[in-house]
């Protein structure tokens, strides 16, 4: 039996080397030789939290309370109340922390926990007032930093908030919790470009540090940047190994990229590390056929059962999960209770200002038409390297990437986060349109000309194809609310139209958890009024700028995907190509919801499938109203082919 100080000296020596899963079996292999060691259950229970499972840790130390109910050591206590606030269950740990106050009034767990607890209560002074206690006692305790942070956070103090976690961030021994909440933090202001800036400075300054270096491909990653994603992602699997995290979003760059069975081998993978991982779950059922009994289903509903332990953007990921488990054993009742009660926790979390969405979509019709540009018109870029595919998202716009990128002139880059801020502030008619985005290209004193605007996207396009094309897709289905300036800036660029049957559209929607955005997608009545706002400012582009795009039908294309794919091309004037017809073997990157769908051939159950749902949607239908007869009008003429 190996001696206890030797295995926690050997455990701080891997968790040092940032070794934690190794770390964590070591001090476990060690404790099932000696189960009734106290030293070695609380280092295996530090770890347990280390290793972001305070469920499973409470557990631990709650045993070892029951073992010897005299014998509470502050550490020990301190660790159930740090379990308990994560899994926030506050009244609980409170109960805790206030008795250890008596004892320790200034030990800076104690306060920062306690600062936690007022922060929940949204007694925001208080908590403040108690998390700059904890660093007056401890000036560098980098969970109090992380507390205070969150404080400002909640006051709406963003730059005071990033400004203090970069404290605990851009350092070489950083808190991993701080670089979480600094990354969503710059996430949700839209600031990829500084954060980017920042990754790369600091793993250039310590390339060895595996914090950097994931939080890099994980940026990298939602950009679209691959090339620099992928070797960042597999640098900190060989940093880390055995790391569920890095092995999750490994095998969602994979699945990005097309490569399947290696993206569930690495989910898998993660899986096997910590079964109950709830966005793994989700990831992995959507290409897992569940079936009653079999062992991935038992795992699913296992993780359910604790469903109340874990957090709120946990739970939606497993209902998420639920809801395509119990779809594929056919019980739609249930499946469509948890796409409910999914929708309504994600929209807790992130809340729609609908009223906003529409006045922005109806000052762009009053704004941008024919006649406000041509009334003080400028330079354009005259380049006709630049093709949108545009629409509603889920209406088929992956698929026509997919095709269009298999030619061998033509380059697909996926969804560019880059159009808006471009377009920021640019001059019409004598006045300038606000789009609001958070790192504009240009600077609004600059008042940069159309013909700018239209280069510097050029640029970017050409940048990320690396080399010449004929033609740059960008696949980003939002564009659709600025089709009119693209057309100011780019009037030679091509415009594609992607359209489906109103309904297929929005069920797709509504089963998807999206990354970010697409916040009007989680409630089938606001659904519904967004897709009504989205076909009436296509109108209002068909009347304007008639000639500006070409629209195209999914159904059109699973009917005749060669006809339909011809027709595409010609409009792009280039010549046609039979690697067109076999877009499914294309080896290039598809980074949405519809990954699995592009990879395979055209398949014609996809067009009439929302009939099996309908019970389901009388909100959706009811918004919809009209909408769905005429669009079913324009496609009867494929009755007699199906």
């Amino acid at each position: 039996m190996e001696d206890t100080a030797r295995v926690i000296e050997e455990s701080i020596r891997l968790e040092r080397a940032q070794r934690y899963m190794d770390a964590l079996h070591h001090v476990s292999n060690a404790r099932r030789q000696n189960p009734r060691d106290r030293q070695l259950a609380m280092r295996q229970g530090q770890l347990l939290e280390v290793t972001k499972q305070p469920a499973v840790a409470l557990s631990l130390y709650q045993n070892l309370v029951e073992a010897q109910p005299q014998t509470q050591e502050a550490d020990l206590v301190i660790g159930m109340a740090r379990c308990l606030l994560v899994l926030s269950r506050f009244e609980e740990a409170v109960k805790l922390l206030e008795r250890l106050q008596e004892k320790l009034p200034k030990h800076p767990d104690v306060l920062t926990g306690l600062a936690t607890y007022r922060r929940h209560k949204e007694l925001l002074g208080e908590a403040e007032q108690l998390a700059r206690k904890a660093l007056a006692v401890a000036p560098d305790f980098k969970p109090a930093r992380y507390e205070l942070a969150q404080i400002q956070l909640a006051n709406k103090e963003d730059e005071a908030a990033i400004l203090t976690l970069e404290r605990n961030v851009l350092r070489e021994d950083l808190h991993g919790d701080s670089l979480d909440l600094w990354l969503n933090t710059l996430k949700r202001l839209g600031r990829d470009r500084y954060t980017q800036q920042k990754l790369e400075e600091m793993v250039a300054k310590y390339p060895k540090k595996v914090e950097f270096v994931f939080g890099l491909g994980v940026l990298a990653h939602r950009v679209g940047e691959i090339p620099i994603a992928r070797p960042a992602l597999q640098k900190a699997d060989q940093l880390h190994p055995n790391n569920p995290r890095i092995l999750y979003e490994w095998g969602v760059l994979e699945r990005t990229a097309g490569n399947i069975e290696l993206s569930q081998e690495l989910i898998g993978k993660s899986l096997a590390l910590q079964p109950e991982q709830p966005a793994a779950l989700r990831t992995y059922g959507t290409e897992h056929k569940y079936v009653y009994g079999d062992p991935e289903f038992t795992r699913l509903n296992y993780a359910a059962a604790k469903l109340a332990d874990v957090q709120p953007i946990e739970q939606v990921h497993l209902h998420y999960a639920l809801a395509k488990a119990f779809e594929d054993v056919n019980e739609l009742d249930t499946a469509f209770r948890h796409y409910e009660t999914a929708g309504m926790k994600k929209r807790r979390l992130e809340q729609f200002n609908e009223r906003a969405a529409a006045q922005m979509l109806q000052a762009m019709m009053q704004l941008v038409n024919a006649g406000t540009l041509a009334e003080k018109p400028q330079q354009a870029c005259l380049s006709e390297v630049p093709v949108f595919i545009l629409g509603m998202p889920r209406s088929g716009t992956s698929l026509l990437e997919q095709i269009l990128s298999s030619h061998p002139d033509i380059f697909g880059a996926g969804e560019l986060k880059f159009m808006t801020g471009v377009l920021d502030n640019i001059e019409v008619a004598g006045r300038r349109i606000g789009l609001n985005d958070t790192e504009p290209v240009f600077e609004h004193a600059l008042n940069a000309s159309w013909e700018m605007r239209g280069q510097r996207y050029v640029e970017k396009l050409q940048k990320l194809a690396g080399k010449p094309y004929k033609r740059i897709v960008d696949k980003m289905p939002g564009n659709f609310t600025v089709l009119g300036l693209i057309h100011a800036i780019l009037p030679n660029a091509k415009i594609i139209h992607s359209r489906r049957h109103p309904v297929e559209t929005c069920l797709s929607n509504y089963r998807i958890h999206f990354a970010e955005g697409q916040l009007w997608s989680y409630n089938l009545r606001e659904l519904g009024r967004h897709y009504k706002r989205y076909a009436k400012l296509m109108d209002h582009w068909r009347r304007e700028f008639p000639d500006a795009m070409l629209d195209v039908r999914y159904e059109d294309i699973v009917a005749d995907v060669e006809g339909q794919a011809k027709r595409i091309i010609d409009y792009l004037e280039l010549d046609w190509n039979d690697n067109c017809l076999n877009f499914y073997n294309t080896d290039r990157p598809v980074r949405t919801a519809s990954v699995t769908q592009v990879r395979k051939p055209i398949y014609t159950t996809s067009t009439n499938r929302w009939r099996k749902y309908e019970k389901y949607l009388g909100p959706l239908l009811e918004e919809l109203g009209g909408i769905v007869p005429r669009y079913e009008a324009e496609i009867a003429h494929l009755a007699t082919k199906n």
